[in-house]
């Protein structure tokens, strides 16, 4: 079984990543602020109490798309908000378009992301703008942050957009709807299997880092195969994946070549069903 963190504690590896269970297939991979290269806070943020939370705000970019993936996401928010006279990046977490999850303000500090309801509200930015569209990965990612957030604090979070804090156009069209109609996520249910098309061979290489490799975990963990997951699975390929991928082939009955630890459409297929049946 994956290993399971105090609530207010989650563990870090060396990575600089976190990895919270979240109690279904999903788990969140969360990039601290040190590896995504935050600067020093300029001042203190102030320190936010969970049972002070009651809220869970979802925003976007503004009216211009975004290209950028990765810690580049991060670290423009950060320019922009500390060029507005700010301690820092003023989000709580920011997601970009492959579902990477990086800590901002994190769990326990004010936000800068809605007048009025920086305490009360997690401030949550996806990182689109303009007329893109939100990928299910980012979706996944943000709807499994916002179960944490239900589970860290002990009670439902109010599901918000920008526009119901404040008078503005954010979270935009697509987002909103999205909020309006309850955040879901496809296949995610537990267990219900998941939905992700077979991404290719080329996306399981070894120390390779693809969104898909995530998926490729949390089934596999869904599957009864988290044993051999220390810190959790992560976008990155490893010989910890391609261990457990093995053991879950020769569970099917195969051997040889059908059973080296890399994934194919049979593999992804099976993964994919729900477990237990």
């Amino acid at each position: 079984m994956t290993r399971k963190f105090p609530p207010q504690a989650p563990s870090r590896s060396g990575t600089g990543v976190f990895f919270i269970p979240t109690g279904v297939t999903l788990s969140i991979n969360i990039v601290s602020r040190a590896s995504w290269g935050a600067k020093p806070w300029n001042g203190s943020p102030t320190y936010v109490a969970f049972s002070q939370r009651t809220e869970y705000f979802i925003h976007y970019d503004g009216a211009d798309a975004v290209s950028r993936t990765g810690s580049a996401v991060p670290q423009a928010i950060e320019r922009t908000h500390r060029n507005q006279g700010w301690a820092g990046i003023g989000y709580n977490f920011v997601i970009d378009q492959n579902g990477v999850v990086f800590e901002g303000r994190g769990w326990t500090l004010q936000g800068a992301h809605c007048p009025g309801h920086n305490v009360s509200g997690f401030g949550v930015q996806i990182a689109i703008g303009g007329d893109q569209s939100p990928s299910d990965a980012a979706l996944r990612s943000a709807r499994a942050l916002y179960d944490e957030a239900c589970r860290r604090t002990g009670r439902t979070l109010l599901k918000r957009g920008h526009r119901d804090g404040i008078a503005t156009s954010c979270p935009g069209p697509k987002l909103y709807a999205w909020v309006q109609a309850g955040m879901p996520v496809s296949g995610t249910g537990g267990d219900g299997g998941n939905s992700t098309p077979f991404p290719g061979r080329s996306a399981f290489v070894l120390g390779k880092t693809h969104p898909a490799v995530t998926v490729l975990g949390q089934r596999l963990v869904a599957h009864g195969f988290g044993r051999f997951y220390k810190e959790g699975p992560g976008p990155r390929f490893t010989e910890v994946d391609r261990s457990a991928t093995a053991a879950f082939q020769r569970a099917q009955g195969w051997s040889g070549s059908d059973a080296d630890g890399y994934p194919g459409p049979s593999t992804w297929s099976r993964l994919m069903a729900p477990a237990g049946r």
